[in-house]
C-alpha cells in the first residue's frame, strides 16, 4: 500500500484536536448542505416569498462565494498534481473529501448569486454562517499542527487561510444584506397607503392576473407564455396557488389529498390491502436484489481470476436465482398484477365518487358549468392514483437506491468513486432542468397548433353544409392545410430542442461510465481492487443511473400530476346547493295535495325572481301558470322539483316540506315535460322506458298511443328500434315533446308538470294530446304552463304571474270577468290569431325567438311542427325562451 502522506509534519495520531479536525472535515459539507436543504425546503413549504437584494451586496456574496469555490477546486488540483508527480504520494483523504463536498455545495450557490436578483435570503445566511464556522476552525488546526515556517509554504494551509478570509466577508456581507431586508420591511409596512392597502390578488395593466403566492410567481410578464398556457390550466394553477395560501404551503396542501387515500386503498378491501403488501414486499425486495446480482456475478468473476479449477455451481445458482426473481418473469410478473389490481380498483372508486358528486350537484352548477373541463376531471381521477404511486414506488425507491449506491461504490472502491457519480448525477439533472425549461415554450406552442389544427378540423366537419352552401371546400382544405404545417414547424422547433437535451444528458452519461471505468481499472491495474469489483460496477451501473433519470423529469411529472388531481379536487370540494337533510324521509304522497305559502326565491341575490308566492293545489287539480315570458313561471316548476332550494316560504306536500323530503323519492313521485325535451342516443324504446326501467314493451307502447306518437314510430324503418341520434336530433320537435309525454304517462306519477308541453306539435296531435292529459290528469295534481291560452281554460286554477308575483287568480271565466290581465293577454292572442291568418295568406308572416331573461340557460329552438301552429295563429312559447309569435 502507499504511505499516506499529511498536510502536517507528523501529527500525532491520538492527538484530540487532530481528530476533531478529520472529523470536521468530514462533516463540513454535508452539514451546511443539509442546513441550506432543509431550511430552502421549510420556506418553499410554507411560501416564503423571494425578494430582491441590492446589486452591490449581491455582487460581494457571488465574487466571494466564486472565491471560495475556486479555492476548493486550487486544493484539489494542487493534490492531483502531487499524485501524478509522485506515486508514492497519497492525498489525504479527509481533506480532499472536504473539498470535493465542498465545491458540490458551492457550484449551485454560487450559480444561483451570479444568475438570480431574488432570494430568499435566510438559507443562504445560515450557509455562510456555517462555512465560516468550519472554515475558520479548520485553518486554525492546520496552523496548529504545521511550524511557523512552513505555514505559508504550505498551499492547501495557505488556501485555507484565503478561504476563512472569503468566508467572513460572505458573513458580514450576508448579515448586512438580511438586516438591510428587515429594515426595508419594516419600512415598506410604515409606507402603506392610509387609503387600503394593496391587495394581493391585483391585476396588470395588460389585464394579466398577478397573483402571488409565496414561492409560485403567478404573474404572466412573458407575452408569448401568455398565449400559449392555456386558460382553464392558467386559472387552475391560480386556484391552486391561492389554495397553497390558504393551507399555509404544501404540507397542508398536500394533506387536503389525503380524504382520497380510503378510495385509493380502502382498509375494508382485503384483496387491495393485499396487492399494496406484495408491491411492498417487492419494493424491498428489489432493493436487495438490484445489489445482489451485480455482487454474485462479481464474485463469480473473481473466483474465475484467482484460477478456479472446478465449476462454482453454487455461485452460478444463486446468480441465476437473483437474476430470475429481479426479472419480469420473477417477482416483476407479481407485482404488476397487484398494480394493474390496485389501479383498477383506485380508478373505479375515485371514478365513481366523482361521477355521484357531479350528479349530485344542483342546477345552479349544472347551468353554469364547462361540460368539457368536467368530463375531463372525471376521466383524470386516476391522476390521484398516479400521484401516490410516484411518490411510494418511484420516489421512495429512488432515494433508497442512490444512498445505496453510493455506499457500495465506496465499498467497492473509495470515496472519489461516490464523487464522481455525484458530480454526473448533479450536472445530468441541471441539463434536465435547463433543457426542460428551454424546452416549455417550444412544447406549448406545439400544443396550441395541434388544438388550432384539431378546431380548423372539427369546425368544418360540423358545419359541413355551410361549406357547401358557399362551395368553400378549396378554401377550407388550404386552411387546414396551413395549420398542419404549423403544426410540423412547431413540433420541429419542439423535439430538437427536446431531443438536443436528451443528447447532452447521453453525452453526459456515456462520458461518465468511461470515467468511472478507466479509474475503476487504473485500481485494478495497481493490486488495489479485484477484477470482480469492475464487473459488479458495470452490471450495477443501470442501477446507479436509474434515479438520474426518473429525478430530472420527476420535478415536471408530479407538477402535472397535481394539475390533474387539482381539477378533481376542485369538483370535490364544490358543495352542492340542494341536499338531502341528515334526518331527511321518503316522500309519501297520497293525496297529491301541493302549498305554496310565502316563497320567495332569488337565482342572484341582486334580482328577485319569486316573490311571496302563495297557492293551493288540491289533490287531482290542474293548476296552470300563464304570463309574459321571464315571469318565473318555469322556476315555480324547478322550485316544486326541488332543483333549488326556496330563499324563504315552504312548499308541502301532503304535509311535508321539501326540505324534509329525500330528493329521490320527491323526484320520483313527480312528472315533468320539458319544453325542450333531451334524448340519449339510443333506441326510441330504450328513451322511453328510461321513465320505468322494468316496463315491458306493450306498456311502452300503450304510453306512445295515449301521447299520439305510435303511428310516428311504426313508420319509421327500424320503429321502435331506430336510434334516435344525439340529444335527439333526428326528431321533430313535436316527436320529441310527444316522446317526452309518453314518458311522463309511462312513469305514472302522482303530480305531473307540463312546461309548454304543447307547444310544438298541430292542432290535431295537440287535441290527440290534450285528451290523453284529460285521462292523466284524473286523480293526479297537474301543474301546466302555457303559452297558448286555449289549452288551459279548463284548469281548476289559473294563475297570472308577472315579475314573480301572482297577480291574479282564478278559472277562465272568473279571469275573463274582472278584465285585469288574463283578459289582456286572452284578447291579444285571439286577436292576433286572425291578423296572422291574413299575414299568413299574404305572405308576410314572421316569427321571432324571445329569450326568457329571467330563467337561466333554457334554450329552445323552434321546430318544423311550430311552423304550423304559427299559421294557425297560435301563439307558440314557454318560460325561459319559448318562441313567440310577433305581430304588429
Amino acid at each position: 500500500m502507499r504511505p499516506t502522506a499529511t498536510i502536517m509534519a507528523q501529527p500525532p495520531s491520538d492527538a484530540a484536536w487532530y481528530t476533531t479536525m478529520v472529523v470536521m472535515d468530514y462533516m463540513q459539507a454535508p452539514l451546511v448542505a443539509l442546513y441550506y436543504l432543509g431550511a430552502t425546503s421549510f420556506a418553499l413549504c410554507v411560501l416564503h416569498k423571494a425578494k430582491p437584494v441590492r446589486p452591490t451586496p449581491r455582487r460581494i456574496a457571488a465574487f466571494s462565494s466564486v472565491a471560495l469555490l475556486v479555492a476548493y477546486f486550487a486544493e484539489t488540483i494542487y493534490y492531483l498534481s502531487r499524485h501524478f508527480a509522485d506515486a508514492r504520494y497519497s492525498p489525504p483523504q479527509h481533506a480532499a473529501v472536504r473539498c470535493l463536498g465542498s465545491m458540490l455545495l458551492w457550484i449551485p450557490l454560487s450559480s444561483n448569486l451570479l444568475g438570480k436578483t431574488e432570494f430568499i435570503w435566510h438559507p443562504y445566511f445560515g450557509a455562510f454562517v456555517g462555512q465560516f464556522v468550519f472554515e475558520t476552525a479548520i485553518c486554525m488546526f492546520r496552523r496548529i499542527a504545521l511550524s511557523q515556517d512552513d505555514r505559508w509554504s504550505n498551499v492547501p494551509f495557505s488556501l485555507s487561510t484565503f478561504r476563512a478570509v472569503a468566508s467572513l466577508v460572505l458573513l458580514i456581507d450576508g448579515f448586512v444584506i438580511l438586516i438591510k431586508k428587515v429594515a426595508e420591511k419594516g419600512t415598506k409596512d410604515e409606507e402603506q397607503s392610509l387609503l387600503g392597502a394593496q391587495p394581493t390578488d391585483s391585476t396588470a395593466p395588460n389585464g394579466n392576473s398577478t397573483t402571488e403566492y409565496g414561492s409560485i410567481d403567478q404573474a404572466n410578464s412573458d407575452d408569448e407564455d401568455e398565449n400559449h398556457l392555456d386558460k382553464y390550466e392558467k386559472e387552475l394553477q391560480e386556484q391552486q396557488a391561492k389554495r397553497l395560501a390558504e393551507q399555509g404551503g404544501w404540507i397542508g396542501y398536500l394533506k387536503s389529498f389525503t380524504v382520497f387515500i380510503p378510495y385509493l386503498w380502502p382498509k375494508d378491501d382485503w384483496k387491495v390491502m393485499g396487492c399494496l403488501a406484495i408491491r411492498l414486499v417487492h419494493l424491498l425486495a428489489s432493493r436487495a436484489l438490484n445489489l445482489l446480482v451485480p455482487r454474485q456475478l462479481g464474485i463469480i468473476t473473481n473466483k474465475l481470476t484467482m484460477g478456479a479449477t472446478v465449476m462454482p455451481w453454487h455461485d452460478i445458482f444463486l446468480w441465476a436465482l437473483y437474476s430470475w426473481l429481479d426479472s419480469y418473469g420473477g417477482l416483476g410478473f407479481i407485482d404488476s398484477l397487484a398494480d394493474i389490481y390496485i389501479g383498477n380498483s383506485a380508478f373505479e372508486r375515485i371514478t365513481i365518487l366523482a361521477y355521484n358528486h357531479v350528479m349530485s350537484l344542483g342546477m345552479d352548477f349544472h347551468t353554469s358549468k364547462d361540460s368539457g373541463e368536467v368530463l375531463k376531471a372525471v376521466e383524470q381521477a386516476s391522476s390521484l392514483n398516479s400521484l401516490v404511486e410516484l411518490v411510494l414506488f418511484d420516489i421512495l425507491p429512488i432515494w433508497i437506491d442512490l444512498f445505496v449506491a453510493m455506499y457500495y461504490v465506496t465499498h467497492l472502491f473509495d470515496v472519489y468513486m461516490a464523487f464522481m457519480l455525484l458530480f454526473m448525477g448533479m450536472t445530468y439533472i441541471w441539463i434536465g432542468v435547463y433543457a426542460t425549461t428551454l424546452t416549455q415554450p417550444k412544447r406549448r406552442s406545439y400544443v396550441e397548433k395541434a388544438r388550432s389544427e384539431s378546431t380548423t378540423v372539427n369546425e368544418t366537419v360540423h358545419n359541413w353544409q355551410t361549406v357547401a352552401y358557399f362551395n368553400r371546400t378549396g378554401h377550407e382544405r388550404e386552411r387546414y392545410r396551413a395549420n398542419i404545417r404549423a403544426t410540423i414547424q412547431a413540433g420541429y422547433d419542439y423535439y430538437f430542442r427536446s431531443m438536443g437535451g436528451h443528447a447532452a444528458q447521453d453525452y453526459l452519461i456515456n462520458f461518465g461510465y468511461v470515467g468511472c471505468c478507466c479509474f475503476a481499472m487504473s485500481q485494478i491495474i495497481s493490486g488495489e481492487k479485484p477484477i470482480g469489483s469492475l464487473v459488479t460496477f458495470m452490471m450495477y451501473w443501470g442501477t446507479i443511473t436509474g434515479p438520474m433519470y426518473v429525478m430530472a423529469g420527476g420535478f415536471r411529472h408530479i407538477s402535472n400530476i397535481l394539475i390533474d388531481a387539482e381539477r378533481l379536487l376542485q369538483l370535490l370540494t364544490t358543495k352542492p346547493s340542494v341536499s338531502d337533510r341528515e334526518d331527511a324521509k321518503d316522500l309519501v304522497v297520497k293525496e297529491g295535495k301541493v302549498e305554496f305559502d310565502g316563497v320567495d326565491f332569488a337565482y342572484d341575490p341582486r334580482k328577485q325572481i319569486i316573490k311571496n308566492a302563495t297557492l293551493t293545489a288540491e289533490g287531482g287539480q290542474t293548476v296552470a301558470f300563464v304570463g309574459e315570458t321571464g315571469g318565473g313561471k318555469s322556476t315555480m316548476l324547478k322550485l316544486l322539483f326541488r332543483f333549488y332550494d326556496i330563499t324563504s316560504g315552504s312548499i308541502v306536500i301532503d304535509g311535508q316540506d321539501l326540505r324534509s323530503v329525500t330528493i329521490s323519492s320527491l323526484r320520483e313521485s313527480i312528472g315533468l315535460v320539458p319544453q325542450d325535451p333531451a334524448l340519449f342516443n339510443q333506441t326510441i324504446r330504450t328513451n322511453i322506458r328510461y321513465a320505468k326501467l322494468d316496463a315491458t314493451d306493450a306498456e311502452v307502447e300503450d304510453a306512445c298511443r295515449a301521447a299520439a306518437i305510435h303511428d310516428d314510430i311504426i313508420s319509421f324503418p327500424d320503429g321502435y328500434n331506430a336510434k334516435v341520434g344525439e340529444r335527439g336530433v333526428r326528431l321533430s320537435g313535436g316527436q320529441l315533446q310527444r316522446i317526452a309525454i309518453a314518458r311522463v304517462l309511462l312513469k305514472n306519477p302522482k303530480i305531473v308538470m307540463l312546461d309548454e308541453a304543447t307547444s310544438a306539435v298541430d292542432s290535431a296531435i295537440e287535441a290527440k294530446i290534450q285528451e290523453a292529459f284529460q285521462k292523466l290528469s284524473k286523480g293526479r295534481t297537474t301543474f301546466v304552463i302555457a303559452h297558448r291560452l286555449s289549452t288551459i281554460v279548463d284548469a281548476n286554477l289559473i294563475c297570472v304571474i308577472e315579475k314573480g308575483e301572482i297577480i291574479e287568480r282564478g278559472t277562465h271565466n272568473e279571469l275573463l270577468l274582472n278584465g285585469g290581465k288574463y283578459y289582456e293577454l286572452w284578447t291579444k292572442q285571439t286577436t292576433g290569431a286572425a291578423q296572422t291568418a291574413v299575414a299568413s295568406k299574404a305572405g308576410s308572416s314572421k316569427a321571432a325567438s324571445v329569450k326568457d331573461e329571467g330563467e337561466p340557460l333554457i334554450d329552445i329552438t323552434p321546430s318544423e311542427d311550430q311552423d304550423e301552429a304559427t299559421a294557425t295563429g297560435k301563439s307558440d312559447g314557454g318560460d325561459g325562451g319559448g318562441s313567440v309569435s310577433k305581430r304588429k
